[in-house]
């Protein structure tokens, strides 16, 4: 049987960080430092602009404004115009897990892999329970609350989802949020951005958050960065009860995940994002008496 341990929930990674930025979010202030120090020459991201979470491509430093809500889409749409139209060699990208997933399946395995594969510098996933509309946010509040609420930000804070609202602090609870996140997102197995160079947690405060640094070119980029402007961005080496505490979370998401996959396997019918064969073994796996091995990228 599949462990929902560590290994799985998480991934493999180097370490992970507690981050307190100068100004603004911390990832903001990477994102800002990478242009300044010329490592990236353009930005794929979720972006605020008249109140709205937009989609952007950004050229240049201080435009970038981290939406720190659970909501965006039409991501990858940019990437082509990116690449083709603008000739960006060192683009960063930072998204969700589904953004990054679809990322990785073209440089590796799509159409036009050879100009993709090598025009991305860095790709930062935001850890993810599940996509939800402005009206689903909405739907959500007055399940909870019983009166309408506006979102302003969401984070993780001691193994809970938290919103904050005009009206103040609200603990959002696993099965609750699995009711009005998007469908696709009831299936998804990688909500810590697997396949990113660095995952992004966003904390209480906004000036925080947590850095899970998964390849050397992540480690690369955050410690030259440090080295050129150690006021900017503190970083120091999180507790394995930090990490403890954001395994627990996703451990209580990833099992309605799995009991909706589970529900349409044993009824027949499909799955969004999953291929019959991915289905047939991971049902196996889930079922299995005996502990099994896995590729984390298999899921």
């Amino acid at each position: 049987m599949l462990r929902l341990d560590e290994s799985f929930l998480l991934g493999k990674y180097k370490k992970a960080f507690k981050t307190v930025s100068k100004e603004g979010t911390p990832i903001e202030t990477l994102f800002n430092l990478m242009f300044r120090e010329n490592l990236i020459d353009g930005l794929l991201t979720y972006s605020k602009e008249k109140g709205k979470v937009v989609p952007k491509l950004i050229l240049r430093e201080g435009e970038f404004l981290q939406p720190q809500v659970p909501f965006g889409f039409g991501l990858n749409s940019l990437l082509k115009k990116a690449i083709q139209k603008y000739r960006l060699s060192k683009l960063a990208v930072f998204g969700t897990s589904c953004v990054l997933d679809g990322l990785n399946k073209t440089q590796y395995y799509g159409i036009g892999c050879n100009w993709v594969k090598t025009a991305v510098a860095l790709k930062v996933g935001q850890l993810c329970l599940g996509n939800i509309t402005e009206e689903g946010i909405r739907a959500l509040l007055l399940h909870l609350k019983g009166r309408g609420e506006k979102l302003k930000r969401a984070f993780i804070e001691e193994r809970e989802l938290i919103f904050q609202t005009d009206k103040g602090k609200l603990k959002i609870p696993m099965e609750v949020l699995h009711k009005y996140i998007l469908s696709a997102c009831r299936y998804c197995l990688n909500l810590s951005s697997r396949g990113s160079d660095i995952t992004y947690v966003q904390k209480e405060r906004e000036n925080e958050g947590l850095f899970i640094i998964r390849s050397e070119r992540g480690w690369y980029t955050v410690a030259k960065l440090q080295k050129r402007a150690p006021g900017e961005l503190k970083l120091k080496g999180a507790g394995q009860e930090e990490v403890d505490s954001l395994v627990s979370l996703l451990r209580e998401k990833i099992l309605l995940n799995i009991d909706s996959i589970i529900d349409r396997v044993e009824i027949g019918l499909p799955v969004p994002k999953w291929s019959g064969n991915k289905l047939r073994k991971f049902y196996r796996l889930w079922n299995s008496i005996e502990t099994s091995d896995f590729e984390e990228e298999v899921f």
